[in-house]
């Protein structure tokens, strides 16, 4: 970089930040590739040294979280949230508001110790359950669960992912970082109030939703599918007419292929054999097509082995189907479903495909997976089982995964308890207890190695790798002391409460549309730097930047659980929006007016 133009490092920091961030929000590449490119770019723009590019890898922030997410596994493997939620919500009566009050006490309690998305997939089905049983709409339920495994996580050091990238970040910056009940101080007082709005107000924003239904598939409108026109069927001869298709099938008729082409529907085009049929309309009635003599839904070609490790391919086992939400991460995320892995390990195959809020055609082959899409897929149900315990996919109502050892039960909450204990008293770092106590739940073999590294999101690791690298360029570049100083010109003007909550309602608005974590690690040199420059509290301004990163509930891109609970729970973005936006903002004030009570924004002179 000595050899470059002073002005062009920058620049180029600034580009290929810019660009990352249009990845990462536009989600045309998988977020792991997004970081990926980011990484390449600054060592061949030679904006970095090849140890400043990869160091992200071996960052405490990094590995801290790679062992969080594997203690969660524990738990979910030996079966202790699975217990916990259906103890918790066997008694549940049939009022909805107690229903939801235990379920967000629950889920909230612990998410403060557990990963919030293990948790939320393992409460998934429970509720499920308990709604077919009591009548109560999924749709009331599923925002609040969500919303609550989030708000949960606010009060513990390693609650959630967010928090523990922000303390291991303190602690490299020189900063004592955070002990593990530091946030609850602030992060208590969020979660209640939070829970309160959700109770009293919020949740009458809320629809409905489907029922739920004992087969895993919802009754939801919207899904594509395609279906071809075999030689003996009816349809041959027949003027394609949507009216018609919609009376007689309750589908709509989107559009007609032959010979790899689209044709219009004038209304005196006919139907021929071997023409392929885009249809839309609920998963019954779309499935329900296959009973019709001479149509025949198309499964993408794919490689379905004869017999798979799960035993999916076994020809005697009755073939089921359920629906799948493809998470950020996700392997599928940006191939075709033609393309995609779905039927390669298990053998299923895709049936459908629904994209809240967008009109899809050619579902069957050519359209692009994206985080929030959801697949009905087919299959054994040895192999849905093996399918849903794959990162990055949450099959809606998957059989009970086999080989849950609830023998093992007590052994990862003791190792739970101790790592909490260990962190809580100083005996040992975040990294350190939770590094042990996965080698623990390994060796007591709560634990396989290989289901060790599936709980590991890459996805996420590349995310962080890449905005650490992202943040060390801006900061070496100096893009960082100059926004540090424009905002220490405007904020010693306005008052460091001004500069705090631009902070936190900056985080917040960044992580409505790309990673929690990795705006922590984007907007913390900036925040540290700022606090330099007016003599504030970096602390304070560093726990602004975690709160408001972690209070995103806007939109339903920002958190993995909340894409989980979209098909379930029958909403829409919208849904989102109205019950989130009052919820944003009322978490603002209380941080706003909490943090300088925990961390003082002005510290006191030596």
């Amino acid at each position: 970089m000595a050899d470059l133009a002073p002005w062009l490092p920058p620049v180029l920091a600034l580009l290929i930040l810019a660009g990352a961030v249009y990845g990462w929000v536009s989600e045309r590449l998988p977020t792991d590739v997004t970081a990926l490119l980011a990484l390449v770019a600054l060592l061949l723009t030679g904006v970095l040294t090849p140890e400043e590019t990869f160091a992200g890898f071996s960052h405490p922030a990094t590995l801290s979280v790679a062992a969080v997410l594997v203690l969660s596994a524990g738990l979910e493997r030996t079966g202790v949230i699975g217990f916990i939620a259906r103890r918790l919500l066997a008694p549940v009566g049939k009022s909805e508001f107690l229903l939801t009050l235990c379920l967000m006490a629950a889920i909230g309690t612990m998410s403060a110790f557990v990963n919030n998305t293990a948790a939320v997939a393992v409460f998934i089905p429970v509720v499920l359950e308990v709604c077919r049983r009591t009548g109560a709409r999924p749709g009331r339920v599923m925002m609040p669960m969500a919303y609550a495994a989030t708000l949960g996580g606010l009060c513990t050091l390693i609650g959630t992912s967010t928090n523990v990238v922000g303390h291991e970040f303190a602690v490299r910056e020189g900063l004592a970082g955070f002990r593990m009940f530091d946030f609850a101080a602030v992060g208590l007082p969020m979660a209640l109030a939070g829970s309160a709005y959700i109770l009293l107000v919020g949740r009458w924003f809320l629809p409905a939703g489907p029922a739920s239904s004992d087969d895993g598939v919802s009754r939801a409108w919207g899904y594509r599918t395609t279906v071809e026109v075999l030689a003996d069927s009816p349809w041959i001869g027949r003027r394609a007419i949507p009216q018609r298709l919609r009376r007689a099938h309750d589908v709509e008729l989107l559009a007609l292929m032959r010979d790899g082409r689209r044709r219009s529907l004038t209304g005196w085009t006919r139907f021929r054999e071997g023409d392929y049929v885009e249809l839309s309309g609920t998963t019954e009635r779309l499935l329900a097509l296959e009973n019709l003599k001479g149509v025949r839904l198309v499964r993408p070609a794919a490689p379905v082995p004869a017999q798979s490790e799960a035993g999916g391919g076994d020809s005697g086992e009755a073939l089921d189907r359920r629906e799948v939400v493809v998470l950020p991460g996700s392997p599928l995320v940006g191939r075709t479903i033609r393309d995609a892995v779905v039927a390669e390990p298990h053998g299923t195959v895709v049936l459908a495909l629904h994209r809240p809020g967008e009109d899809l055609l050619d579902p069957s082959g050519t359209v692009h997976v994206r985080p929030g899409d959801v697949l009905v897929v087919e299959g054994g149900r040895k192999a849905l089982a093996a399918f849903a315990r794959e990162p990055g996919v949450l099959v809606i109502g998957a059989p009970e995964p086999a080989g849950e050892r609830t023998h093992k039960l007590g052994i990862a909450l003791v190792v739970l308890v101790a790592v909490v204990i260990s962190v809580a008293i100083g005996l040992a770092s975040i990294l350190v207890a939770a590094t042990a106590g996965c080698a623990v739940l390994i060796l007591m073999r709560c634990l396989r190695p290989r289901e060790a590294y599936q709980a590991i999101d890459l996805a996420l690791v590349f995310l962080l790798a890449g905005s650490l690298a992202l943040g060390t360029a801006l900061e070496k570049t100096g893009v960082t002391a100059f926004i540090g100083t424009q905002l220490g010109e405007l904020g010693g003007d306005l008052g460091p409460h001004f500069v705090l909550g631009a902070f936190f309602i900056g985080a917040m608005l960044v992580s409505e549309l790309m990673s929690n974590s990795g705006t922590v690690l984007l907007l913390g040199p900036v925040a540290l730097t700022t606090a330099q420059q007016l003599g504030l509290n970096p602390m304070a301004l560093l726990a602004g930047v975690i709160f408001g990163a972690s209070a995103a509930f806007a939109m339903p891109v920002g958190y993995q659980t909340s894409l989980m609970i979209l098909v379930p729970g029958g909403y829409r973005v919208r849904d989102f929006v109205r019950m989130g936006v009052p919820l944003d903002l009322l978490l603002a004030v209380i941080a706003i007016w909490l943090i300088p009570q925990t961390w003082p924004l002005v510290l006191p002179p030596p």
